[in-house]
This record gives structure tokens, sequence and C-alpha cells, in this order.
């Protein structure tokens, strides 16, 4: 008994600590546009593919518009707004 009641103290002291972990990390990465644009990337990558095997829609010229600009700005921050409006429009943070 008093063996599991430390285990589960020690488990729970580490997913504390490692959620804790993750929020700044996330925090951190706010203002981490070279990080941004990866996700982006990734995620815009990833929708026109699917969209793709699909039929021809506005929605696949919205996100060639969008993976065209992000592979565009490979690395750089000069597009901060748009950077951060694109973030909110695919639900990332």
């Amino acid at each position: 008994m008093i063996k599991n009641k430390n285990l589960n103290e020690i488990a729970d002291k580490l997913i504390s600590s490692s959620e804790q972990y993750q929020k700044l990390r996330e925090f951190g990465n706010r203002k981490n546009y070279p990080h941004k644009i990866k996700q982006l990337q990734a995620k815009i990558q990833e929708e026109h593919s699917f969209w793709a095997k699909k039929n021809p829609s506005q929605k696949l010229l919205d996100l060639s518009k969008d993976l065209t600009f992000i592979q565009s700005i490979q690395d750089s921050t000069l597009h901060k707004e748009r950077i951060d409006l694109l973030m909110s429009k695919y639900g990332l943070k």
C-alpha cells in the first residue's frame, strides 16, 4: 500500500512537471516565428494533400495560396502579422 502511494506521488509529480514544461515551451514559442512557420507548413501541407485527393474546390485554391506563401518565406520573420493570422486560421498556437 505504501509503495503504491509513493509511486502515485512520484507519478503525479512527473506529470505535473511535464505539464509545466509544455506550458513553458508553448509560451516560449509564441514569438518563435521559425517554429511557427514549420508548424504552419506541416499543417497546411497535410490539409492540402487531403483536399488534393478530393475534387478541386475553393478550399484547395485557398490552401495552395497559403502553402505557396509559407514556402516562400522559409525562415523569414518579415511577415509576422500574416503568420499570426494563419496560425489562428489553422487553429495552431
